[in-house]
């Protein structure tokens, strides 16, 4: 039987020289979840290693909103399970951990730690009572009062780029997302405390934070700053103003509280960088009703044009879920439309798979699988030459680049991103770039990123 721990006090374990390995999937709110890992088992007394054999703690951090998430991480674990130490321990984090909690023991008797969404603060003490023996510990509990971690700029992985959690869980309860059932409901972090952390990571030179929350649009709703009440765009403002961080980002927007508001403050502050993440999900009212997203399709291309109409060249990304129960060729071709008529520079498209606890997962799956994934590769090949299309305005101008590392093509290559968020890779004869803001001229279009050669400054000649 499995304990749930309930001391979370200082952490008792000294491993000493023991190691531990993570594997991360899924959004950026997972990387964070990984580097609060990182630092709670640091201060317990571990090492990282990339290199699985030589671990003594394995942790999987899991993600659901892949397909079929439970079974994809079950099926790693079997992988690890041949390659590990005979003595290692195996634990689960993240979304499939919270949401299956115990079952996934029952499928795998030889994970012995399961850590849900809320608990990755409690790790150190979790691991300390696995150390002790016996039965496998779950924490899958989900607390009233929100833990927002500040991690300090040491305890991060990455060097250059942060992210920072400003929103925990979701309210709007899509009826195709576990969000609301792994996260939690809706909880926003201080201004104050959000402004202290990105001063910190500015003081400590980081280049760029992106803001994460499951919906950043809802930031604050129900919170007053200044007797005022503080929205997500008085956030951005506030953060370009004082915080000191060159590039600021945010992920994910909702479009039902999407508003003109935040396209005019990225206009305004030049920090605030000029990607919006705008999930549209389907082109179909009938589909977009089904899934209780709160707006029509006419409404999303409203919100479209806010961004269309601003004085700066604001990147577009979103996702569509193709296949959802009820969906019909109609409803394909109307979402096929909105595509066509939005242009996104970036799209991420899912065939739908239910999720456990969904009001969409107790309907019939009508769609069949081999037209979802026709309905896939059709949206594919229409977004391929819209982002073609698109990315052509890049080719010969000058663009700035966060350089966060050698490019794997060669020693003279680096890579990193642009503020509109799009990977650039690029010839340099400088010996060290890394974390240094870049302008790069773009010569050649590659279907998911942008290839150019530096021009370097006569600053960056002596580097």
């Amino acid at each position: 039987m499995d304990r749930l721990v309930t001391a979370v006090g200082a952490p008792t374990c000294r491993p000493e020289t023991k190691k531990y390995f993570i594997e991360t999937f899924g959004c950026q709110m997972n990387v964070l979840d990984s580097e609060r890992a990182d630092a709670q088992l640091r201060k317990c007394g571990y090492q990282w290693t990339d290199v699985l054999e030589e671990a003594d703690l394995i942790l999987l951090n899991t993600c659901a909103v892949r397909e079929r998430p439970a079974e994809k991480a079950l099926v790693r674990i079997s992988e690890i399970r041949r390659r590990k130490k005979p003595e290692a321990i195996i634990g689960i984090m993240g979304c499939v951990a919270q949401a299956e909690g115990r079952r996934l023991i029952d499928r795998a008797p030889d994970v012995k730690l399961i850590v849900g969404t809320q608990a990755v603060g409690h790790l150190a003490a979790l691991v300390t009572q696995v150390e002790r023996g016996g039965d496998a510990i779950v924490d899958v509990r989900m607390p009233n009062r929100p833990a927002f971690d500040r991690l300090a700029p040491e305890e991060r992985r990455q060097r250059h780029v942060a992210y920072v959690t400003i929103v925990e869980g979701c309210d709007k309860f899509c009826t195709f997302c576990i969000v609301p059932f792994t996260r939690g409901r809706e909880r926003s972090r201080s201004p104050e405390d959000i402004l202290t952390e990105l001063r910190a990571l500015a003081g400590a030179g980081y280049k760029e934070v992106h803001l994460l929350g499951q919906n950043v649009n809802s930031y604050g709703l129900s919170r007053r700053i200044e007797g005022r009440r503080m929205g997500f765009a008085d956030l951005l403002e506030m953060l370009a103003a004082r915080s000191g961080v060159p590039r600021i980002k945010f992920t994910t927007s909702h479009p039902r509280d999407f508003d003109e508001r935040i396209v005019r403050a990225i206009e305004r502050w030049p920090q605030l960088c000029p990607w919006i993440h705008l999930p549209p999900q389907s082109g179909s009212d009938r589909i977009l009703a089904l899934m209780n997203r709160g707006y029509t399709a006419e409404e999303y291309l409203r919100k479209v044009e806010y961004i269309r109409r601003a004085s700066r060249d604001i990147s577009l990304t979103g996702d569509i879920i193709v296949g959802f129960p009820g969906e019909t060729d109609e409803d394909f071709r109307q979402t096929v439309r909105l595509v066509e008529q939005v242009e996104f520079d970036g799209l991420y498209i899912f065939k739908y798979s239910p999720r456990p606890h969904t009001v969409a997962a107790r309907w019939a799956d009508t769609v069949p699988e081999p037209v979802k994934t026709e309905r896939l590769m059709q949206l594919v090949e229409v977004q391929r030459g819209v982002q073609r299309r698109r990315w052509q305005r890049y080719l010969g101008r000058e663009v700035e680049v966060l350089v966060e590392g050698r490019s794997t093509k060669s020693e003279r290559h680096w890579a990193g991103h642009t503020p509109c968020h799009k990977v650039v890779n690029f010839e340099s004869s400088m010996t060290n770039l890394e974390g240094l803001i870049v302008k790069v001229e773009v010569t050649k279009i590659n279907p998911h990123s942008l290839f150019g050669r530096h021009v370097e400054s006569r600053a960056e000649s002596t580097v």
